[in-house]
Formats: structure tokens, C-alpha cells, sequence
């Protein structure tokens, strides 16, 4: 019999293979691993199939305040008039970030009339835009050029969108607002 035949048994140099830890598989198995799917969940939503961005002011009060955070589309495939839209403008010479909602689509004929958009004739939905009779704007009748869109910001008085800056291209848009997830107070979908 050689010293590999002889096998004693667990002892306190080698005490051999430890019991399974009931405690530790349920923890991994009710904690561990929803919360890895979850992670996987949010780097999904927010890195694959969407992005963010932040509201900076009131011109799109009252659907969106300041510092609502936004679930946005990765580009738009078909832009509807309604759609709340993050694009980028070049004012004064710098590449600015706008968040406005679609008035009219090319091809369109948009006029202004106190404020209020008649797009091809028909005034716009009320949509609770903000209007000041004191001060209102009117443009007369355009035609909104192929490959342009026109913007507007829900509160008419404050809102710089393209009543001054004229119609956006869509070349510049980064995307369409779905949901407001932050700050969870506001949290809902975007309309």
C-alpha cells in the first residue's frame, strides 16, 4: 500500500469541501441577480435605446420645467406636429441646445397670429400654452423649406424658438421627448 492509497479523512490541515451556505445562494438568487438585470436594464435605456437631457428654463412651462430630466429618442424616424424635440441651433455663432415642440412640418404653411400658430390654415391645439395678450408676436404666412421644421415653446412670451430664429433643420435633431424621469415627483410621458 503506498501513501496515495492512504486517505484518513477531513482534518484541520485539509478539512475538505465546506457545506453549501443556504443563506448565500438565496441572497444571490433574490438580490444578486435582479440587481445585475436592472443595471443591465438602465444601461440599455439610457445608453442603447435613449438618451437624456436636461431642461434649462421655463419656455416650455407648463409641459416642462426646469431641471425636468428627459428621455429622448437616439434621432426621430417620422416627425409628427406635437412632438417635443431636442435640436441643436447655431445662435450668435455657438452650437445651442433647444427643447420646443413641432409646430409645422415641411411643406407647411405656417402663420402667426397672437401668438397662436395657424398651420395650412388651422389654428394649432390648445395644448395649455402660455400667451401674454400684452405681448404677443405675428409672422405672416411661410412656407416651412424641405428638410426644415418649425418649433415653438409652450410659454409663448419668454420662448426664443422660430418666431425669431426661423425654421430648425432636422439634420440638427438629436431627438424626441418620450418621458420625464427626473425628478420622480414629475416623473411621466411626454405629450
Amino acid at each position: 500500500m503506498s501513501d496515495d492509497d492512504l486517505y484518513i479523512g477531513p482534518t484541520v490541515l485539509a478539512p475538505g469541501p465546506k457545506p453549501p451556505n443556504k443563506i448565500a445562494e438565496a441572497m444571490a438568487r433574490w438580490i444578486v441577480v435582479p440587481l445585475m438585470v436592472l443595471v443591465v436594464g438602465i444601461v440599455l435605456v439610457f445608453y442603447v435605446f435613449f438618451s437624456s437631457a436636461v431642461v434649462d428654463g421655463q419656455s416650455m412651462y407648463p409641459t416642462l420645467h426646469s431641471g425636468d430630466y428627459l428621455l429622448i429618442t437616439h434621432g426621430v424616424a417620422a416627425l409628427r406636429r406635437g412632438d417635443i424635440i431636442v435640436t441643436n441651433v447655431i445662435e450668435g455663432g455657438a452650437s445651442t441646445e433647444l427643447i420646443k415642440r413641432v409646430i409645422a412640418l415641411p411643406g407647411d404653411t405656417v402663420e402667426i397670429r397672437n401668438d397662436v400658430a395657424y398651420v395650412n390654415g388651422t389654428a394649432e391645439p390648445a395644448r395649455g400654452q402660455v400667451i401674454d395678450p400684452g405681448f404677443t408676436v405675428s409672422r405672416q404666412p411661410s412656407a416651412v423649406p424641405q428638410g426644415y421644421v418649425y418649433v415653438m415653446g409652450d410659454n409663448r412670451p419668454i420662448s426664443e424658438d422660430s418666431r425669431y430664429l426661423g425654421p430648425v433643420p432636422i439634420a440638427g435633431i438629436k431627438g424626441r421627448a418620450v418621458a420625464i424621469f427626473a425628478p420622480i415627483t414629475r416623473a411621466r410621458t411626454v405629450k
